[in-house]
């Protein structure tokens, strides 16, 4: 009897298994790629969706003023009572809630985290009034800034014997927002208030 040894048949098998393999293979790393992709497109979606919005939403400072009063003692005291923000959105700025806005008031002695509310004499809070609103999107309890808006923020001590401010003394205000960035003032007393109820602090 004659015997046949077939050794192509042998070498087309495993080249075959090999073959199926790189494409195994190649198909697991193409669903990778694909899934990777999907990813990376979905947050560059997300990214270019907030980073105008990023970009654009600004606070712009118009004026900020301490007023000697305090709403416990009348007449004038010593030291600052009361800090008022004249704020306005920047031009092309969304829709902008004091809700979400958290100010940190940093001095040589303490640091202080204050939110917003709608309600006065609380103590760590800001209250917001409207001077120009023409939309009325503006209320205590939806402080909501929309562009061509002007806001009075306002905090003040509750304590007439502890001012916010006395004569030469600093203060570092952080305007944080929910997006944009934030908004640093360096306020710093004059000498000496006089007579004055109103001292302008900046500009």
């Amino acid at each position: 009897m004659k015997n046949f040894n077939n050794e192509s048949a042998d070498i087309g098998i495993g080249t075959m298994i090999i073959f199926i393999a790189i494409v195994l293979v190649a198909a697991v790393a193409a669903i990778v790629l694909i899934y990777s992709a999907g990813e990376l497109q979905q947050k560059a979606t997300i990214t270019a969706n907030e980073a105008p919005s990023k970009v654009t939403t600004n606070i712009f400072i118009e004026s900020v003023f301490g007023d000697r009063v305090n709403s416990t003692m009348p007449g004038l005291q010593p030291g600052i009572q009361k800090i008022l923000i004249r704020i306005r959105p920047e031009v092309g700025t969304v829709s902008m809630d004091l809700r979400q806005i958290i100010i940190n008031e940093m001095s040589s002695s303490e640091i202080r985290i204050l939110n917003y509310s709608n309600i006065s004499n609380t103590i760590n809070s800001f209250g917001g009034s409207a001077i120009r609103d023409e939309d009325g999107s503006f209320t205590a309890d939806f402080p909501v800034l929309n562009s061509g808006d002007l806001v009075d923020i306002e905090f003040h001590t509750l304590d007439y014997t502890k001012p916010i401010l006395i004569p030469r003394q600093t203060i570092i205000l952080s305007i944080n927002q929910e997006r944009g960035a934030s908004v640093a003032l360096d306020l710093t007393a004059p000498n000496s208030f006089g007579n004055e109820r109103y001292v302008k602090l900046y500009p």
